[in-house]
């Protein structure tokens, strides 16, 4: 059995929204979105990371990468393909000192329309 002490370290051991917030501003800071992207279009790129424990990228995947080969996709692609350079560019991360288990692999969501709004 689990104690309550050891509950809540496992707990702790997840990214919080300030350590959350923190890897995305690193990542949005190295995003150059591509200029003419239609307002109107679903324009989320979501990307899988896998990272070494110093922060540098062991895998980046787009996770709908289907949808790169779907005709009349092309802005999709270009967006797709701007969010992978933007995790390349930026490595190595800035991550937490403790909890690797937690933060070794992470989903992040480019979404266009709200860099866009600012």
């Amino acid at each position: 059995d689990i104690t309550q002490d050891q509950e809540r370290n496992i707990e702790n051991t997840r990214l919080t929204l300030s350590e959350e917030d923190a890897l995305k501003a690193q990542i949005f800071g190295c995003w150059s979105i591509p200029l003419g992207l239609p307002y109107n279009e679903n324009l989320l790129v979501r990307v899988r990371l896998k990272l070494r424990k110093d922060g540098t990228i062991i895998k980046a995947e787009i996770l709908d990468h289907e949808r790169l080969n779907i005709p009349g996709q092309g802005y999709y692609k270009v967006l797709a393909e701007s969010a992978l350079r933007a995790v390349k560019l930026c490595q190595p991360l800035k991550v937490p000192s403790t909890g690797y288990e937690s933060w070794k692999e992470l989903i992040l969501n480019f979404d266009a329309r709200e860099m866009l709004e600012g």
